[in-house]
């Protein structure tokens, strides 16, 4: 078994309202939640505790549910059903969830106080993948056959890569992104 993360997710807003989750992947779980999922949390304020297994993961989720079982909440309306779990979503517990991930880290776990350097490096790594994703959008706009719900979902890909710095015009010719309008 491959490596694994415990997730806390904020989601963006005045409301203290938390995902407790894990994944082998959170840029492909924190995306399927949203199309916009890079406004619709709050990155810099989630967190992240790596495990060597799946199996180390779902314990400390289930450690840290339970911990916040007072606070469990149901999913905001607003997020795909793939963000599912209803009892993964915490309203009022930010303090305790990091409280819990502060203590992990003293037992020896690598934690991430705030997601955004995991995952822009994870954007970063993905820049021959953007550049395939926006030639093909080009190549299918070019032949009349780029539906406006893929040009909507290509532009979501490339507003996530520049909302944590990447710099899609280093590696995407200028005349692709402006005949696209990205």
């Amino acid at each position: 078994m491959s490596r694994a993360f415990l997730y806390v997710l904020a989601v963006a807003g005045p409301e203290d309202l938390l995902k407790i989750g894990l994944t082998h992947d959170p840029l492909k779980r924190w995306s399927s939640f949203h199309a916009r999922w890079f406004e619709e949390f709050d990155i810099d304020h989630s967190q992240l505790v790596e495990t060597e297994t799946r199996k180390d993961a779902q314990a400390l989720e289930t450690r840290l549910h339970r911990l916040l079982r007072d606070h469990a909440c149901p999913m905001p309306l607003t997020l795909s059903i793939a963000a599912g779990g209803r009892t993964e979503w915490f309203r009022g517990a930010n303090a305790i969830a990091a409280e819990a991930v502060d203590m992990l880290n003293s037992q020896g776990f690598t934690t991430h106080s705030s997601a955004r350097a995991v995952i822009e490096e994870r954007m970063t790594s993905e820049l021959d993948h953007l550049f395939g994703l926006i030639s093909r959008g080009h190549a299918q706009h070019l032949d009349g056959m780029l539906s406006r719900d893929a040009l909507n979902r290509l532009r979501n890909v490339v507003d996530a890569h520049r909302a944590f710095g990447v710099n899609v015009e280093r590696t995407v010719p200028r005349e692709m992104l402006v005949t696209l309008g990205l």
